[in-house]
């Protein structure tokens, strides 16, 4: 395990046992989240045998729904996030279905866009929202809508290129892997901050 991998788990571990502690916290379920990416992560990483890559597709499933759930409950029941994640999880489910690789690339990249687009449409509604809190930087959402942001930016431009790369040039496509770790490790961080922020 390298450093990098450590550093990830250290930092999940502890969003876990913040959400698990902080009674405030068990209203949106994160120690859910971050118990099911744990487990899924711990299953790859130990190379159980039944294991396949596809177990990410299924945890970006699950977290369609997961963020799709919270955020609905943030902008109070918004019906364009509860379309979004219906359309999302079923299309992920077509795209897992159909795909020829144990990873499907493109329910990766539907969860990813999903993120930009809940994220987006967070801030959108808290500057459009003129009785609302003016310095955001006091809300938890705010905080987890940029993590998200940024894990979703970094993953798209990791994704594609790795699997060109990966063939014509690995050292690129190491390089392009550990900047994604860096930019996971980071989006936890702030999605940490957003977790000790008092609502």
């Amino acid at each position: 395990m390298s450093l990098l991998d450590t550093l990830y788990y250290i930092v999940i571990l502890i969003c876990l046992f913040v959400s698990i502690i902080s009674k405030g916290l068990w209203k949106q379920y994160f120690w859910l989240y971050f118990a099911v990416t744990i487990i899924i992560e711990a299953l790859v990483e130990y190379r159980i045998s039944f294991i396949t890559s596809r177990i990410y597709n299924y945890l970006d499933l699950f977290c369609i729904g997961y963020f799709g759930f919270i955020f609905f409950q943030e902008l109070k029941n918004d019906k364009i996030i509860k379309r979004a994640s219906i359309i999302g999880i079923v299309l992920g489910c077509l795209f897992i279905f159909f795909s020829k690789t144990h990873y499907s690339i493109l329910t990766g990249f539907l969860y990813s866009i999903f993120l930009v687009f809940v994220s987006l449409l967070w801030f959108y509604r808290k500057i459009a929202d003129e009785n609302g809190e003016h310095n955001m930087l006091k809300l938890p959402f705010f905080w987890i809508s940029s993590s998200l942001l940024l894990w979703a930016i970094f993953y798209i431009f990791r994704m594609f290129p790795m699997y060109f790369f990966a063939v014509s040039d690995l050292g690129f496509s190491n390089l392009l892997k550990t900047i994604f770790q860096i930019a996971t490790i980071i989006s936890y961080l702030i999605f940490f901050k957003g977790l000790m922020c008092k609502k």
